[in-house]
Order: C-alpha cells, then sequence, then structure tokens
C-alpha cells in the first residue's frame, strides 16, 4: 500500500490524465496512458510494448489496500499464516510441499521443511480510497528515476529472491496482481531495473524506472 519517490529526472509528475472509470489500482502500480483523442490512465499489462506510453500511478483508486509479506517465517505443525485475506494468486513458499489451503483464511499445511514464506494480503480495517474522484484525473510519474513500492508480484511462479539486483522488470498480468513490477517477461516492455531487494525486514523493492 506504499509507494515512494527516491529520486527522479523531473521536480513533479505529470497530472492532467483523465482516469479510467473502471481503473483499480494504488500507487505504485504500472499504468498505461492511451486514447484517440483525450488520454486516458489504464492500468497496464504484461503485453504493452513501446510506442505505449507506461508511468507509475500516483494515485488511490480502489476498495481495498495490499501490502507484502517477505520470507515469513513457519514452523512445523503451523496452519495458519500471520495475516488472513491474502491475495489468492500470491503465495510462493519456495516448496511444493507447503501449500496455501484458504486465501480468506490465511490457513496453509504441509511440510515447511526450507520454507519462507512470501504473500500479499488485503490490510483490515483500512477503508480503500479514490483520490481521483474530485478531479477525474490520473497523476502518474513518465519520468525516469528511481522508486520503491512494497506491491509487486509474488505468486508460485515468482519468488522474491528472483528481485535481485539489475533484474529487469516488466508488468505482470496475473490475476488479481495487474499492473505490479514482475522479473516474469511476458512479451512486453522492459520497464524498470530493481536497485533493491525486497526483504523480511523491509519488504520495499526499490527500481529503477527506464520506460519511455
Amino acid at each position: 500500500m506504499a509507494f515512494k519517490l527516491l529520486y527522479t529526472t523531473t521536480s513533479l509528475p505529470q497530472g492532467d490524465f483523465n482516469v479510467d472509470p473502471n481503473l483499480v489500482a494504488e500507487a505504485g502500480l504500472i499504468g498505461n496512458v492511451s486514447g484517440t483523442l483525450t488520454p486516458i490512465v489504464y492500468i497496464a499489462n504484461s503485453g504493452m510494448t513501446s510506442p505505449a506510453i507506461l508511468g507509475i500511478i500516483d494515485e488511490n483508486k480502489t476498495t481495498a489496500f495490499a501490502a507484502s509479506v517477505v520470507n515469513e517465517t513457519v514452523v512445523s505443525g503451523q496452519t495458519a499464516l500471520s495475516h488472513a485475506n491474502l491475495v489468492t494468486t500470491s503465495f510462493n513458499s519456495g516448496t511444493s510441499d507447503f501449500v496455501l489451503v484458504s486465501a480468506a483464511n490465511g490457513t496453509v499445511s504441509g511440510n515447511v521443511a526450507g520454507a519462507g514464506v512470501s504473500y500479499s494480503y488485503y490490510i483490515p480495517g483500512k477503508a480503500g480510497d479514490d483520490t481521483t474522484l474530485a478531479s477525474g484525473k490520473c497523476t502518474i510519474w513518465l519520468s525516469q528515476g528511481e522508486y520503491a513500492t512494497d506491491l509487486y508480484e509474488i505468486s508460485t511462479d515468482v519468488a522474491v529472491s528472483s528481485y535481485t539486483i539489475g533484474a529487469p522488470l516488466y508488468v505482470s498480468s496475473i490475476a488479481g496482481q495487474e499492473g505490479r513490477l514482475t522479473t516474469t517477461n511476458g512479451g512486453g516492455t522492459h520497464v524498470a531495473t530493481v536497485t533493491k531487494a525486497p526483504t523480511a525486514g523491509n519488504p520495499f523493492l526499490h527500481f529503477y524506472w527506464v520506460a519511455n
């Protein structure tokens, strides 16, 4: 649920873009600016290639906020994670022997040997927000620079360990994680590069934005 600007080649984001009324996004997700006459911000997907105008959304238009957990320690016999209400597609235990039973309840089962569990979850008791409501506009960062977010793809196919310094980043289209950065190349544009890997103590992914 958090997005940070570390530095950029320009001082301000661009804010004169209409927002797609169906957009569901949090700050830090990747948006696509397109439109025949009027530029509109949509959530980006893995198939976006140049000359698509891609940028980092700096608005919230969502009913619930998410956060990420990196390498949560689990022990033998443990049946529940520290958080419930997981993003269904976001579970990665590092072993096929330890699986998610219920995303809603955060329950797990299996052999935990070697498992450091990573996932995203919806924050309980924190209502969503729509910062585009009054203006109908979406602010987006287009300029190159270094940013940080705790929203990126974690899935059975994408482990947190893949976010190593220098790794190229793309846009995810996996269900429930659309617009998040990922190390999986879905055939789209290389949009960013990892500058600092997320850890259990600091789940933020730092990246240098290279798109456009």
